[in-house]
């Protein structure tokens, strides 16, 4: 049975937390985080220690693994210390600010013989780690498209510039990643048309590969995908002979409150959990999502980055009927 002290107690940490109580081989047992307020608070609702320091979670020989659920700005110092102290880590993503950090984090887990996985909510699921297999294998003939689509409005205090790329396009990158590898060339395009403040709210990118595969995403805050999905996203694959795709939505239940409420969000953090103790601690199988691919990400989101500092917009002229 592995024991996992959390760092952090906001929202990550509540739903990592609800995920964690349905794994067979793990349970919490302990948390930290900054704000004692909070961490006791959090302590006392699911019923485990609340540490006074993280050098206490940390130098608990009971531990096993942590998961690093704090501010993204804080997430290589608390891996880095979890892999030094001997502990198998779950970090949430950006695992890095930049390339360098992620570089030494990679260092430092190959160093200590220690796991670190970076979270992700969506290639763990079965129904598209079984496509993603028919897809590479040629199952469904050559592959010639990936598409991912993600549409969730968010309020307008969420209108931080570049937060629709720094923050919702990594998900789909990281897909993109693990269906298709990484890309040769990136183009990038971005609008506003929710946000009041004028950020941009939705990012499409297309993803150019050297076999001919081309790589759709999109992301927008803009928009709720009513006619699907209360919580949409869709994942689609186009071989020569066959279509793959996976859609959220296959589970839901009626709430007074939020009205139907789906629960793939909540099923991807089991999802992800399962897999880093039943086969990554439990039988040394590679992640999913791994710092390789963090690394990939990080160029690929700089890329389109660039791609939108450089996009030009050509318009078209027509001729006028005489």
């Amino acid at each position: 049975m592995y024991k996992v002290g959390f760092i952090g107690s906001g929202n990550s940490a509540r739903r990592h937390a609800t995920a964690l109580a349905e794994i067979r081989n793990a349970h919490l047992a302990g948390v930290w985080s900054r704000t004692e307020k909070h961490c006791a608070a959090f302590a006392a609702a699911h019923g485990v220690k609340a540490y006074r320091s993280v050098e206490a979670l940390l130098s608990d020989p009971d531990i096993d693994a942590i998961f690093v659920l704090s501010a993204s700005q804080t997430h290589l110092e608390y891996s880095v210390r979890a892999l030094e102290a001997g502990k198998h880590v779950l970090v949430e993503k950006p695992v890095g600010q930049d390339a360098d950090e992620i570089r030494r984090l990679m260092e430092v887990a190959a160093r200590r013989g220690r796991t670190c996985m970076p979270f992700h909510n969506y290639i763990y699921a079965p129904d598209v780690v079984r496509m993603r297999q028919q897809f590479v294998s040629g199952k469904l003939g050559r592959p010639q498209s990936f598409w991912m689509l993600s549409h969730m409005r968010q309020p307008q205090s969420m209108a931080i510039p570049g937060i629709v790329l720094d923050d919702m396009m990594v998900h789909l990158v990281y897909s993109s990643l693990f269906f298709c590898g990484t890309p040769q060339k990136v183009m990038a395009t971005a609008s506003n048309v929710h946000f009041e403040n004028g950020v941009d709210d939705q990012v499409g990118l297309t993803l150019a590969y050297a076999n001919g595969t081309v790589g759709h995403l999109w992301a927008s805050w803009a928009t709720e995908d009513i006619g699907r999905e209360p919580w949409s996203l869709l994942i689609k694959t186009y071989g020569a002979e066959g279509t793959g795709a996976s859609a959220w939505g296959s589970v839901r239940r009626e709430d007074d409150v939020a009205g139907v409420q789906d629960f793939a969000y909540e099923n991807s953090f089991y999802h992800t959990q399962r897999y880093f103790f039943d086969e990554c601690l439990a039988n040394d199988v590679p992640p999913l999502s791994s710092l390789e691919d963090a690394l990939s990400v990080r160029a690929i989101i700089e890329a389109a980055h660039r791609s939108l500092q450089r996009e030009a917009r050509v318009p078209l002229a027509f001729a006028q009927p005489e």
